[in-house]
């Protein structure tokens, strides 16, 4: 698959790995759009390390192509590299430089012209709100600070695409509500591949999803599209001052209805539609029909959020198995 003009900057066609006689990964297919968090999900062994360390060029694959910012990591690995900005789990930093110190080793190391060292180091220490600890040795910065720190040395080469793996292990978490933030902050401006077992992290930082098990692609896109492709049901919130639960319950596509009294005035419906309804705005129209039949007066009317965790378990169930060699998540 020849990657072209508008392509996403990250961009996976029909990878595989092997290591002995077990397949890490296996004609895997995926792409990040431009601009994007994406979270990068699976269980244990589902092939998401083996995958990361490809893109960053560590492993070769066994077969297929697989590009970073339009490079291809085998046959333009530099230029792949170079567009590139890795936060590893336990990001290894030099605990006897000063924070300023390391961000002019990693301009270096990186090839950012002298002359525009500086400008780069201070913007990355203005994002990452590292100005506090500037001068400090990194040997006396907290767990956060220095994943703060090690989010700053990926931002001085200007990477197109930025991996983050497992970022928020080890964080309290006032500093992982923090850090999140920041991650956040790079949409639109850099496409972030986002790794992580924490399924409520992944749902309060991403915009994508790409879910893989047993080196497979399970679902990708929107978190609406994998609970679609989970056959997860939606479901709608209602208060209003009357419920005709019965008219509800016999529209189509409708799976169950609810009720609860909140008090004297409301009512609190809740309707969960059969999955192939989900994205059918009739359906919603359809209750707010029959709520207006009923003489009801409406206050809130909304689609609930399926949470994530359920979507995972309905797609890849119990699947946890033993990594390969060389796979950790």
């Amino acid at each position: 698959m020849p990657y072209t003009l508008g392509s996403p900057m990250i961009l996976v066609d029909r990878a595989s790995k092997r290591f002995n006689a077990v397949a890490a990964v296996s004609a895997l297919s995926f792409e990040v759009p431009s601009g994007c968090v994406c979270g990068f999900i699976g269980p244990n062994g589902a092939g998401k390390t083996t995958t990361i360390r490809m893109l960053a060029g560590a492993i070769l694959p066994d077969s297929g192509r697989l590009f970073v910012g339009g490079a291809d990591v085998v046959l333009e690995s530099y230029e792949a590299r170079r567009r590139l900005g890795y936060l590893p789990d336990n990001s290894p930093l030099p605990g006897e430089l000063r924070v300023v110190e390391y961000l002019r080793f990693r301009c270096a190391l990186w090839g950012v012209e002298p002359r525009l060292r500086r400008g780069a180091i201070d913007a990355a220490i203005d994002r990452c709100d590292l100005a506090g600890v500037r001068r400090s040795l990194i040997s006396t910065l907290s767990r956060g600070m220095r994943q703060r720190l090690g989010l700053a040395a990926t931002l001085v080469s200007a990477p197109r695409v930025i991996i983050l793996d497992e970022p928020g292990t080890g964080l309290d978490p006032t500093t992982a509500l923090s850090f999140r933030s920041l991650v956040r902050s790079l949409r639109g401006t850099h496409t972030v591949l986002f790794s992580s077992h924490n399924l409520a992290e992944v749902e309060a930082t991403c915009d994508h999803l790409v879910l893989i098990d047993r080196g497979r692609l399970v679902a990708e896109g929107s978190s609406d599209a994998l609970a679609s492709a989970g056959a997860v049901a939606a479901r709608y919130e209602i208060e209003s001052t009357r419920s005709d639960a019965s008219a509800i319950r016999a529209l189509r596509g409708v799976r169950s209805v609810r009720c609860q009294t909140l008090d004297a005035a409301w009512i609190r419906t809740d309707v969960e539609v059969d999955p192939a309804a989900r994205a059918d705005r009739a359906i919603a129209e359809a209750i707010g029909e029959a709520l207006a039949h009923s003489g009801a007066i409406v206050r809130r009317f909304e689609r609930a959020s399926t949470p994530l965790a359920e979507v995972f378990a309905r797609l890849v169930g119990g699947s946890e198995h033993t990594p390969p060699d060389g796979e950790s998540g």
